[in-house]
């Protein structure tokens, strides 16, 4: 089996950290995953926010009830676009979250995507991330992606996961 395909059955979410710091590697690592994500059009508008900060992960744990796990995380991970380069932004994030998800699979570390984006009238999550962080209006956040030590590992995926009725050929 190939490396990546490896990496990929490991990837689980997983929200329970010890709460040690990542180490310089394994974050420069995650922030060459982001850095190679493809875009639509090439237009790379997606950026990066890493956070280390114990006071600042505190407050991003409590910005929506889904996101307790981050203040135990060694780093959180913000992806948000400028709208002004993509309309693809969703599309555009959602690869490069992959891209990280894996890649911390891969460093045997923990991660789980934190839902930011608004997708209904109530903006509050994605508000306050853009306030704490200081995220310019013409951007918009799609998620936080805790990463740290995991406290315990789950079983990577197997064959018996595969769903057979959900892959059609040619037609469905």
């Amino acid at each position: 089996m190939k490396p990546v395909l490896e990496a990929i059955e490991k990837r689980r979410s997983l929200r329970s950290y010890t709460g040690e710091p990542l180490e310089k590697w394994q974050i420069d690592n995650i922030i060459k995953a982001f850095m190679y994500a493809p875009s639509a059009m090439n237009y790379r508008p997606c950026h990066l926010i890493v956070v280390q900060d114990k006071e600042m992960l505190k407050k991003l744990s409590q910005v929506t009830p889904y996101a307790k796990m981050i203040e135990k995380a060694g780093a959180a991970f913000v992806i948000c676009c400028d709208l002004e380069k993509s309309r693809w932004w969703v599309e555009d994030c959602s690869a490069a979250t992959e891209n990280i998800l894996i890649e911390v699979a891969d460093m045997d570390l923990g991660a789980c995507w934190v839902q930011v984006r608004s997708i209904a009238e109530e903006m509050e999550p994605e508000r306050t991330v853009k306030e704490l962080l200081g995220i310019p209006k013409n951007f918009r956040v799609l998620n936080i992606i805790a990463v740290g030590v995991p406290k315990k590992y789950k079983d990577k995926h197997s064959e018996k996961e595969t769903d057979e009725e959900r892959l059609h050929w040619e037609r469905f």
